[in-house]
């Protein structure tokens, strides 16, 4: 009874030709971006036509002015220089809504005036960035094909300032230890597509084996590229940089750890912020641990003088957290840059707040990626999973 299925197959062919009617032809699609774009404007770009290229196998040119043929454009560029970005379509942008604040963008797609253009406004190089990214995810990509809905409009702004993800070069049970500089580079590209703003490095020494059989370069080799490459792309530079040294009490024990957290410091081409836990690892003393901070702070000043140091109370059990917290109330030292909540901290997000004085902003560092047995497990597993894998999953090459 082939007939029965006459109807539905029309409507179906009607519905894909009307999206397809819906979609703007980006094939032959110029970039444009204005003239004095910046370096990290540039990297976005080129992020874009690498992307859209891959999927695609259409590779755009770029250009600094808009075409007067037809092609269809996609313009990149900041707020600032809404008229010469717009081109034709500037004024109905402007009659448009922006999202207010750093790192917020807007991406339309304009129709009315001859050949679609997809316009990326940026209200700085990580508006830019992230509007491009927001781009990439809306366009639909197949081999010989690029379009997107023509209808398309949307402005954003990040919510929450600190956006971030460590990135652990060493021996674990993940694939970590086997990417090179390109490797990361797409993958930190990756992040930045979603909206990531900073990423977390770990220095050579950690409680973790020195060297793996995997590495294609070494620990402090691999650290400075991945932090030049964050600064290619404008994303911040943290470290997380555990104090595992038995006892800074000791003079020569902070010697040492002076001359080795500034060779780090010193070689890193970025870095915004170092982050040392409290414990896990370590095991020192809060009044201890904070001397040795304030020391490795003006360390860090010497080669960066932006960046600040943080710590968290990680670890510490209810007598070292009460002294931890009055400490800060009663020193409130300029050195430190903020408080890290993380797992093993013995009171609430919401507590720690609270008695943390004002100055010092609070950042979530949650434990989402071990599996049960850790800060938030993962509900409902199979249990022969949950009793083998239960902290650091196999991820076999």
């Amino acid at each position: 009874m082939p007939h029965r299925f006459l109807f539905p197959r029309l409507v179906i062919a009607a519905c894909l030709l009307a999206a397809v009617a819906r979609a703007a032809d980006l094939r032959r699609a110029v970039v444009v971006v204005p003239g004095g774009l910046s370096a990290r404007g540039h990297k976005a770009v080129d992020m874009l036509v690498d992307e859209v290229d891959k999927r695609s196998h259409v590779r755009w040119p770029v250009a600094t002015n808009w075409p007067t043929d037809g092609t269809p454009v996609v313009a990149v560029g900041p707020v600032t220089a809404l008229d010469q970005v717009a081109g034709p379509h500037a004024a109905a942008v402007k009659a448009g809504t922006f999202a207010d604040g750093a790192e917020g963008y807007r991406v339309a797609v304009r129709t009315g005036q001859g050949s679609p253009a997809v316009l990326v406004l940026g209200n700085d190089d990580r508006g830019i960035l992230f509007g491009v990214g927001r781009l990439l995810r809306e366009l639909r990509l197949e081999p010989g094909l690029a379009s997107m809905d023509d209808g398309f409009d949307a402005a954003s702004a990040p919510k929450y300032a600190l956006r971030g993800h460590q990135l652990g070069y060493r021996p674990k049970c993940n694939s970590y230890d086997a990417w090179d500089l390109p490797v990361w580079e797409q993958y930190i590209r990756d992040l930045a597509i979603f909206g990531c703003n900073a990423i977390e490095l770990i220095p050579p020494r950690s409680d973790d084996d020195a060297v793996s059989p995997h590495f294609p370069r070494p620990p402090m080799e691999m650290m400075v590229g991945m932090s030049r490459i964050a600064d290619d792309y404008g994303l911040d530079v943290w470290i997380w940089y555990p104090a595992m040294d038995p006892d800074y009490a000791d003079a020569k024990t902070v010697e040492f750890a002076l001359k080795e957290w500034g060779e780090v410091f010193r070689q890193l081409p970025r870095i915004d912020a170092v982050f040392v836990p409290g414990g896990d690892p370590g095991h020192t003393p809060p009044e201890v641990l904070m001397g040795l901070l304030a020391r490795q702070s003006a360390n860090l000043a010497r080669f960066h003088p932006k960046a600040r140091m943080w710590v968290s109370p990680q670890s510490f059990d209810s007598v070292w957290l009460e002294r931890f917290l009055k400490g800060l109330e009663r020193d409130q030292p300029a050195w430190l840059g903020g408080v890290v909540f993380g797992p093993q901290v013995r009171i609430d997000v919401g507590e720690l707040r609270a008695r943390v004085p004002a100055r010092y902003p609070i950042r979530n560092y949650p434990d989402i990626t071990h599996s049960r047995q850790c800060q938030y497990p993962v509900a409902d597993w199979d249990v022969a999973f949950a009793l083998t894998e239960g902290r650091e999953c196999i991820n076999p090459r």
